[in-house]
């Protein structure tokens, strides 16, 4: 019940909205009230109410103003303001009444109005029987929008009654004196389906707006309903399409694999595979099986497949993929060669190492790690591009899971690419190369900061004692970072003979962190370095009080 009232409610506010606006009550002035012309333009640029045109003339003897229009729009009132002005001169005048713009006739004057008739000539003596052509009578003035009419009725209806009367009687002729006039049919624009007269255009016409504005908005409105259908179609179709190509492969793929099985441990013969060899989809629905059966195969088994293969020549097809001009082509070629132990197309995969594509890098990378037998990381000298941290990760868990023999890094620690050495010391620390060791020396004096830090990390970690007494020389040329490195890396190679220079950072350095990694060193030197402590705790000339209790404090550490 609540919503029904709403909805009444809503639909009596918006009819109220729509209406016009209230009509003010005739005024009880001693003005006279403005006799009202619904076609009074007409009249006046027209002499063909000859017999109305002189009731009006004694009617509105400086009695009665004439009213010829209202309109809401005053542009529209000064375009019929001008028009009549050209006849009629001062004796018309535009007011501002009631929120409408009126055009009202002070006087008539029947000499003024007959010097603007047309000439004599073209005034044609006819039949009163003779039918009358619509194109050889019109009036000279024709409003230029619907609303003139229909603003001036509104306000016709709040004349008085005794005016609308004495009008009605005055103006209205007999019948047999008016002459017939047939107005012009004005061309109606029609597009698709509304024309000029549609009455669902009359509000559009209202505010200026084409016929053409209208039927462009249902044009476009229709295109797009019709794009929307189309394209939930052929969505549609091709889910079904692809619904269908999946099935087939999940279908193919168990037939497949186990024809594969059959001829790698039952013996069958390989000519079986032909007919699927013969159709591209079913070749690479093939492919894809042998690469997923090749993960788990070892020795004999591994050489047969590969053997079927190249019987099949199914290798052209990897081939032709990894020359392929788009990317994600290219790594499925790479993986199918990689897989099968191809080396057809290294060239091209060793072209690949310096993609703009980080994808297309590290799948060449991998597939150069497995196809290279005797360096497997050999293309680590030819790469150009930054080293990402990913994809070090990445070969490192590849010589994990596929039991790659792992390499002497340290000649990669010669590398140009910062990066190329960076992975070459963490792969030296994971595999405990400690024969490594004056590599790693040298390294710690190369020009990258980066490159110096991880080097000082690598020697602390595997206890690399020679490189000491080249950390003490290059500890007050590093930024704070590396200097911290330094002093945590002595403190994992206890040297009694460290306990003066760990010292001197205590008393030097102006950082906390710093004092308390020395700190720290000094203690990981044995009782020599605790006794250091103590003195160092009970000293005045400093206060080295709460770094030195809170390294010794066992409930921290």
């Amino acid at each position: 019940m609540r919503f029904k009232l709403l909805t009444i409610l809503s639909l009596l506010l918006f009819a109220s909205v729509q209406a016009d606006p209230p009509l003010r009550p005739p005024s009880n002035s001693n003005k006279p009230e403005p006799i009202y012309i619904m076609d009074g333009a007409k009249l006046i640029t027209s002499d063909a109410d000859n017999p109305r045109l002189d009731n009006l003339i004694s009617l509105a003897k400086n009695i009665y103003p004439i009213q010829i229009g209202a309109f809401r729009v005053k542009t529209y009132a000064e375009i019929m303001f001008a028009r009549v002005a050209k006849v009629l001169g001062n004796d018309v005048v535009m007011v501002e009444e009631d929120g409408f713009f009126k055009i009202r006739v002070t006087k008539l004057n029947r000499d003024k109005l007959r010097s603007y008739i047309r000439p004599a000539q073209d005034e044609i003596k006819r039949d009163p029987q003779e039918p009358l052509n619509p194109e050889t009578v019109q009036p000279d003035f024709q409003p230029d929008d619907t609303a003139a009419v229909s603003d001036t009725s509104s306000v016709i209806k709040a004349s008085a009654n005794d005016t609308s009367s004495v009008v009605a009687n005055a103006v209205k002729p007999a019948a047999s004196e008016l002459p017939i006039v047939v107005p012009r049919q004005e061309p109606q624009h029609r597009l698709l389906f509304f024309n000029s007269e549609s009455p669902w255009l009359k509000r559009i016409n209202y505010f200026g707006k084409s016929v053409g504005f209208v039927n462009a908005l249902i044009i476009t409105i229709m295109i797009s309903i019709g794009t929307m259908i189309i394209l939930l179609m052929v969505i549609l179709l091709n889910r079904t399409r692809m619904e269908k190509i999946e099935d087939l492969k999940q279908y193919l793929a168990e037939t497949y694999q186990g024809m594969i099985i059959d001829y790698l441990f039952t013996g069958s013969s390989p000519d079986r595979f032909r007919t699927i060899a013969s159709d591209n989809f079913r070749r690479q629905a093939l492919i894809d099986q042998m690469i997923d059966v090749s993960v788990n195969l070892k020795g004999d088994a591994e050489e047969k497949l590969g053997g079927l293969y190249l019987y099949l020549g199914l290798d052209r097809d990897s081939i032709r993929r990894a020359n392929n001009y788009r990317w994600h082509k290219k790594i499925k070629g790479f993986r199918e060669l990689a897989f099968m132990n191809i080396k057809d197309a290294n060239n091209v995969i060793y072209r690949a190492l310096n993609s703009r594509n980080e994808i297309l890098r590290m799948e060449a990378q991998i597939a150069l790690v497995r196809l290279s037998d005797e360096d497997p990381f050999g293309f680590l000298f030819q790469l150009t591009r930054p080293f990402s941290l990913w994809e070090q990760i990445t070969l490192h868990e590849l010589i994990i899971q596929h039991d790659i023999p792992v390499p002497e890094f340290r000649k990669y620690l010669k590398a140009s690419n910062p990066t190329v050495v960076m992975f070459a010391l963490r792969m030296i620390r994971e595999f405990k190369q400690k024969d490594a060791e004056d590599d790693v020396r040298e390294t710690l004096d190369h020009p990258s900061p980066d490159i110096r830090r991880l080097a000082v990390q690598v020697a602390g970690d595997l206890e690399m004692r020679s490189t000491l007494e080249v950390m003490k020389r290059m500890y007050k040329n590093q930024d704070y970072n590396t200097c911290l490195e330094i002093i945590r890396a002595m403190a994992k190679m206890p040297d009694v003979s460290l306990l003066g220079f760990l010292r001197l950072v205590l008393d030097k350095e102006d950082d906390v962190q710093l004092q308390i990694e020395a700190t720290k060193a000094i203690e990981n030197q044995g009782e020599e370095g605790v006794r250091t402590l103590v003195k160092l705790m009970k000293s005045e000339y400093k206060n080295y009080n709460i770094i030195v209790r809170h390294v010794l404090d066992r409930r921290i550490y």
